[in-house]
């Protein structure tokens, strides 16, 4: 197995295994009922098992159910994206001006960020993801901002 394809299937492995909360039992449960066994996804979960997948279909209701995005997030980085939660569909503030305020802070505090970050031209793991949250807070301010303008356009055709 590629080094690429066994970091996505660790990830999905971890987000299982390692649940805060839910054992494998459980968590086979309430994804799959009784369409799955446990043992059926522990053989799905196992890099080293040839004959194991996990197919995407049964992966996004897996995320879903151990509330986890990495196995998402390799896959992303894979493929040079990024995955950024969206805002709440439908939902808006009463004010598009102070969205807007809100999105320009979220971009100074990135920008204060990096230059905090780059003073000893050096970045730690720990100040990249210091930034990274920074940026990812900006990009979910602006899309709540652009989601409050797209609810006002009307059609006029």
């Amino acid at each position: 197995m590629s080094d690429e394809r066994k970091s996505v299937a660790v990830e999905i492995q971890n987000m299982v295994l390692k649940h805060g909360s839910l054992s494998v039992e459980q968590i086979t449960e309430q994804t799959f009922g009784s369409t799955k066994s446990h043992w059926t996804l522990y053989k799905e979960l196992n890099p080293e098992d040839p004959g194991g997948k996990m197919g995407v279909l049964d992966l996004v209701p897996l995320m879903k159910t151990c509330g986890s995005t990495r196995p998402l997030e390799a896959i992303a980085q894979q493929m040079d994206m990024a995955v950024i939660p969206l805002p709440k569909a439908g939902f808006t503030s009463k004010s598009l001006e102070d969205d807007m305020n809100r999105t320009t802070k979220e971009f100074g505090d990135a920008v204060v960020k990096f230059a905090s970050i780059m003073e000893d031209g050096k970045i730690t793991p720990c100040e990249f993801a210091e930034f990274d949250k920074e940026v990812m807070e900006l990009i979910s301010t602006a899309l709540f901002w652009r989601n409050g303008i797209k609810s006002m356009v009307k059609d006029y055709a």
